[in-house]
């Protein structure tokens, strides 16, 4: 039995790829996982049946003896458990993951699933990462990407070049069972907005509070609610005091991390991301696939998703007044022109990001990648 080998930066995060590993799994695949124990999202990887590797990975760390040890750790790893294929994900994972993959002779198949905050500096940070990953890349197998600016980046950069496998797939995609159609409630000025996603100033979080502090003036019984969880492993992650506050202040409603995301978009009216740059933003894809209409910015990922006075309605990264703009234009529009946003939403979804053509997608590469 041919052996796959998923590696992430977190738990979490690896738990949101079951999708994969489970069809995999079901195309008869041995499916294996490596990723930080967390306490909690490990052991549910766990409980869906698959052997997981736990490794000590820190996201901050900048100390070359702990890199260096990470790549040690994986080319161990590797090495022990013999897997036919390794798909990783994340930038640590990516970057050192392949080194220790080449030592080993192992495939290697790296998901580009953001380019993170080295790449939105510009700084000897950014150079550092580029020459990382020319070094890395430079005997990868296939690259699989979530949107075509980043890959168009690497292609700029000379990470990757024109030979190579790149893939553009949409995401993660989504589950349209899971995420199902809702539509939209008939309210009249009693909006409740939604941020999903982890607490970081990179997300336009900042922005979207300051924002939301204009609406209320206007608009005071509106709602805007945050789910996700704390990242201090982030450089731009917000502290703990900072959302205790802004929930003292009656600017929001924190829920922390919760496990029916569909239950809480389906009570919420429109999802708003105004991030600085994604992959493919999931919680965009999730509320489209609900009939939730959108508001975000016109960055790297976003713009994939959401079309102006179509599914959504667009604003200036990093533009406080014009999110607030934005949000207070959402909450006039009739009940008729939110219906129509919802209805797009759904069908744009439908079309281009269904999970199946992304699960279909990918275990074909894989399969074709392990045969060859």
């Amino acid at each position: 039995m041919k052996k796959v080998l998923f590696i992430d930066n977190t738990a979490h995060h690896l738990y949101g790829q079951l999708h994969l590993m489970h069809a995999l799994r079901h195309s008869g695949y041995l499916v294996e996982c490596c990723c930080p124990d967390d306490g909690n999202y490990f052991s549910k990887i766990k409980e869906q049946g698959f052997v997981v590797y736990p490794i000590t990975l820190n996201i901050r760390s900048r100390n070359p003896l702990r890199e260096l040890k990470l790549i040690f750790d994986y080319y161990c790893l590797f090495n022990r458990c013999r897997p036919d294929l390794i798909c990783s994900f994340t930038i640590k994972p990516n970057l050192y993951g392949v080194i220790a993959a080449r030592k080993c002779k192992i495939k290697f198949i790296a998901n580009v699933t953001g380019l993170g905050y080295a790449f939105m500096q510009d700084n000897w940070l950014r150079l550092l990462v580029i020459c990382l990953y020319r070094f890395s890349f430079r005997s990868i197998v296939a690259i699989v990407f979530q949107n075509n600016t980043d890959r168009e980046l690497f292609l700029q950069y000379n990470i990757i070049n024109s030979a190579m496998i790149a893939k553009v797939l949409p995401g993660d995609g989504v589950d349209i069972d899971k995420f199902y159609y809702t539509g939209i409630r008939n309210f009249k000025q009693d909006c409740k907005f939604l941020f999903s996603g982890r607490l970081l100033w990179d997300k336009g979080l900042g922005d979207l509070v300051a924002a939301f502090k204009v609406v209320k003036e206007k608009y005071p019984t509106s709602r805007l609610t945050v789910i996700g969880d704390y990242f201090p492993g982030n450089p731009t992650a917000i502290p703990a005091t900072i959302i205790e506050q802004w929930r003292e202040e009656e600017l929001i409603t924190y829920h922390g991390m919760v496990d029916d995301v569909p239950q809480i978009i389906q009570e919420h009216d429109c999802i708003v991301l105004p991030s600085y740059r994604e992959g493919m933003p999931r919680t965009l894809l999730e509320a489209c696939s609900m009939g939730k209409p959108i508001i975000s910015v016109m960055t790297p990922g976003c713009c994939e998703v959401i079309v102006d006075n179509y599914n959504g309605i667009t604003a200036e990264v990093k533009n406080i007044p014009d999110i607030a703009k934005a949000m207070i234009r959402f909450i006039e529009l009739t009940h008729e022109e939110r219906s129509r946003m919802s209805r797009n939403g759904r069908k744009l979804i439908e079309q281009r990001f269904n999970q199946l053509y992304v699960i279909h997608e990918f275990t074909t590469l894989i399969t074709n990648l392990i045969d060859s």
